[in-house]
């Protein structure tokens, strides 16, 4: 068995779907349908009543928060048919943030104070061609790059 003998001496200042402050939040619990949904996506209303799914271009229901409990596990009709690592598993119960900020991976460089659209994809960005609006939502960080975390406040 090996064992770990390096570690870092500072800890990351954040990681998707982590939330940014203590300020005030409002956080709801659905159940996931269709696939895993990382920490720090998009989710939209699924099929069912109190159901989310990964964005595709529906309507937005809010973002899916860091849990360390969360198994990442699907199951289907009893069975374990997956496992995704830093997400929510189908059929998990998932922390989805509708107010308060998160975390967030930005597609392309943004500025703070810049509306929030969404891919088909679901990735994050400023950009508003071709893109769905991420309602009450807004830049509260910026970046320099694609890929880079920024801070994105709901309500």
């Amino acid at each position: 068995m090996a064992l770990q003998t390096n570690y870092p001496d500072t800890q990351a200042a954040a990681i998707a779907g982590a939330p940014a402050t203590m300020l005030p939040a409002t956080e709801i619990s659905r159940t996931v349908e269709g696939a895993a949904i990382a920490f720090g996506k998009a989710v939209e209303q699924g099929a069912t009543d109190k159901a989310v799914k990964a964005f595709a271009g529906g309507k937005i229901v809010g973002i899916a928060m860091l849990d360390r409990s969360a198994s990442g596990l699907s199951v289907t009709d009893g069975q374990v048919t997956g496992r995704a690592t830093d997400a929510f598993g189908v059929g998990e119960s998932a922390r989805v943030r509708t107010k308060g900020d998160a975390w967030i991976v930005a597609a392309v460089a943004v500025a703070a104070g810049d509306a929030v659209f969404l891919t088909d994809a679901g990735a994050f960005t400023n950009v508003e061609a071709d893109n769905t609006a991420f309602p009450g939502a807004r830049w509260d960080t910026s970046t320099t790059a694609a890929g880079q975390l920024a801070v994105v406040r709901l309500g």
